[in-house]
């Protein structure tokens, strides 16, 4: 019977993890040095109260503890970085991209 339940917590838990993480939508994406203008507009979309997060694909490699995302990605050179924006979130995000200087 314990184990049952704790099945059906695991189950669960994965289900809702997995609702979630859809949630969130990948706006924008960069690799290596032309990260610095996607950070920037992080920083502007959180500034004003954007529900958003940054994601490298070496990250994840690197929290699994298989190799350092440095191993991976040299200088950051191959690495790409994605801007997610809350669901909620993306009108909002949109028009306040909209109006961002590109040269920054």
């Amino acid at each position: 019977m314990e184990m049952s339940i704790m099945l059906l917590v695991v189950v669960l838990l994965g289900v809702w993890l997995a609702v979630r993480s859809k949630r969130w939508k990948t706006l924008l994406t960069a690799t290596g040095p032309n990260s610095e203008l996607l950070q920037a507009k992080y920083a502007h979309l959180k500034s004003n109260n954007v529900k958003c997060k940054l994601v490298t694909n070496a990250s994840t490699v690197a929290e699994a503890g298989i190799v350092q995302s440095s191993d991976v990605f040299p200088n950051g050179a191959g690495t790409v970085i994605k801007l997610k924006v809350h669901e909620k979130h993306m009108e909002q995000a949109k028009g306040l991209l909209d109006e961002f200087p590109e040269a920054v």
